[in-house]
């Protein structure tokens, strides 16, 4: 259930004259008047809507209605007394949540008001629910305008019901505001893939070959995206690295230590290394 506290902090909104003109990303509905289908949050077409319209939709359940009521236009006066402003009729409607179905993709939820005439102000702030939580927020203020909607976001996706609440005003004369909830939905989120295997080189330990011998070595890598491009350094003498495949070879000379490093970079550019110790020993007796 929606949280007492939310109203007091929204009625303020229309108060605070530096939200005149600025505005939080905004979309347009996915339904209403004339309404085109939208796959996610993109602009859709919609005209203002009539006084039948408005009525029609409020009467189906489809949100709450806003009326401003006539009044003396200050400054106004004319020869033949005060200059009115008309009534005008709005209807705020939340729509049913959207996107999801991953969990690292938003879920979003879209607010609008259509009104019969202009309005000259006009303050709307949306809430997206997960459960009790609120999971994304939105405002937009808008001057002299028939019809606005602002879309709230969540940072991802969850298991989960998900609803979205709405508080509007609007101002001709006077202010009226309204408050609306939307139809929930429980939306289903697919796991997060398992990340994939840390890039490594797989290190051989220490190697040890004696002097003046032929020595191979097969080097490998495991996770990161095939193919990979290999280079070595510190080979003992007479040791080369094939760069494509990765395989050590050649005649080594005299008895030495060596400290080796083999690296290795993926198609993604990601690198990889280890490094090992390769020990070229003397044989006192090779016959023996």
């Amino acid at each position: 259930m929606l949280r007492r506290n939310l109203l007091a902090p929204l009625t303020v909104l229309v108060l605070v004259g530096a939200l005149v003109g600025t505005s939080s990303p905004a979309q347009a509905a996915t339904t209403g008047p004339d309404a085109v289908a939208a796959g996610g949050p993109t602009p859709i077409a919609v005209r203002i809507a009539t006084t039948e319209q408005i009525q029609a939709m409020a009467a189906r359940g489809e949100g709450q209605l806003i009326t401003v009521d006539g009044q003396a236009a200050k400054g106004q006066n004319t020869g033949d007394g005060v200059v009115m402003s008309p009534m005008v009729t709005c209807i705020l409607s939340v729509g049913t949540p959207y996107g999801g179905g991953a969990s690292n993709r938003p879920v979003y939820v879209t607010a609008y008001v259509y009104c019969n005439d202009y309005v000259d102000l006009a303050v709307l702030t949306v809430q997206l629910f997960h459960g009790d939580d609120a999971v994304g927020n939105a405002y937009a203020s808008y001057v002299h305008v028939t019809q606005f909607t602002v879309t709230a976001a969540s940072a991802g996706c969850q298991d989960g019901l998900y609803y979205g609440f709405a508080f509007g005003t609007i101002y001709r004369g006077n202010s009226s505001s309204t408050s609306a909830v939307g139809r929930p939905l429980n939306m289903g989120c697919a796991p997060p893939p398992p990340p994939a295997p840390a890039f490594a080189v797989t290190n051989p330990g220490t190697r040890t070959t004696l002097e003046f011998s032929g020595a191979t070595l097969q080097m490998t890598a495991t996770g990161g995206t095939p193919p990979y491009t290999w280079s070595a350094t510190g080979l003992p003498t007479g040791l080369s690295i094939n760069s494509s495949t990765g395989l050590i070879s050649g005649p080594t000379g005299g008895p030495a230590t060596f400290s080796v490093t083999v690296a290795a970079v993926d198609a993604a550019s990601r690198t990889a290394s280890t490094q090992f110790t390769w020990i070229i020993r003397h044989e006192a007796c090779r016959t023996c």
